[in-house]
């Protein structure tokens, strides 16, 4: 155990790194790297298509920071099957067979098909085989978002409890340009790193700032909020006048892999580089505050 903060391995669900080096007041997580796919899950579309919504690599680009001194919150199903990164309320009552019996807000993402369960795999390609029925959507929400929620409001909490703030980097990637169903329109060419801040709610302009122009110092074109904003794992957790910090931080695929094989590309290792100098330059900023 390390100030509290212990390894946790839940099957199939999700893992906790703990730091390797003196804690500091940093956490991350990254809540779609998931490729494992749940004995309970019955895709329309093959497994390769399960994927292709898949954060894959992200938990190893980031592998480095239990040595700075942080705890990496990592889940292992596709978030597709069940997306911890919304709301509840995010849940889309189309893919449910009967009455939805929990309240919902009707969210762009639903709308989309990228709610809480994914109902298009891409496109107009359905994701699930048939409807769920209200026990299975229930089950997953119990079995895998309330678990996820669980261990970072624990951690972020453990690590609040020791040092009065704590910065939260939720990690994600994303494609070289807008598709089907993205927020943006399809097409559209992305930066290099996106980091969302809800608009400058969730994290203090300093911290954003930090990350974009070290980033920037690495060769590395950053955009903020374009066309990610944050999403609940940002929302919930965010409270930057009690120095709760929380940003989502995007890495466009094009860096580091084949969008079509999902195989390293040859960035991948100077990218890898590039987050783990920008991990040390966090570590040393999040301990001098």
């Amino acid at each position: 155990m390390l100030d509290k903060i212990e390894p946790i391995e839940i099957e199939g669900v999700l893992s906790v790194v703990v730091p390797r080096a003196p804690l500091v007041p940093l956490v991350f997580d990254s809540p779609h790297s998931g490729l494992q796919i749940p004995d309970d899950f019955h895709p329309a579309v093959s497994v390769e298509r399960v994927r292709v919504a898949a954060d894959t690599h992200v938990d190893d680009l980031f592998s480095f920071i239990p040595d700075i001194g942080a705890p990496l919150l990592k889940a292992h199903f596709p978030r597709s099957f069940l997306d911890v990164n919304r709301s509840r309320l995010d849940m889309d009552v189309q893919m449910v067979e009967g009455d939805w019996p929990y309240p919902v807000r009707n969210s762009p993402t639903a709308q989309r098909g990228m709610g809480l369960m994914w109902r298009y795999a891409w496109g107009n390609e359905l994701m699930h085989d048939r409807l769920l029925s209200v026990a299975e959507a229930e089950s997953r929400i119990a079995r895998y978002w309330q678990p996820y929620h669980r261990q970072l409001a624990a951690l972020l909490n453990a690590v609040y409890a020791r040092f009065g703030r704590v910065y939260h980097i939720n990690c994600h990637s994303m494609t070289a340009v807008g598709h089907a169903i993205s927020s943006d329109p399809a097409g559209t060419v992305r930066a290099d790193i996106c980091l969302g801040d809800l608009d400058g709610t969730s994290a203090s302009p300093e911290l954003v700032n930090l990350i974009a122009e070290t980033l920037r110092g690495c060769g590395l074109d950053v955009a903020i909020n374009k066309p990610f904003r944050g999403a609940e794992l940002t929302e919930s957790y965010s409270n930057p006048r009690h120095n709760r910090n929380s940003l989502q931080f995007e890495i466009n695929r094009r860096l580091y892999m084949d969008e079509g094989t999902r195989e390293r590309n040859a960035g991948y290792d100077a990218l890898k580089a590039s987050l783990a100098y920008l991990g040390k330059v966090l570590a040393a900023y999040a301990m001098e505050k």
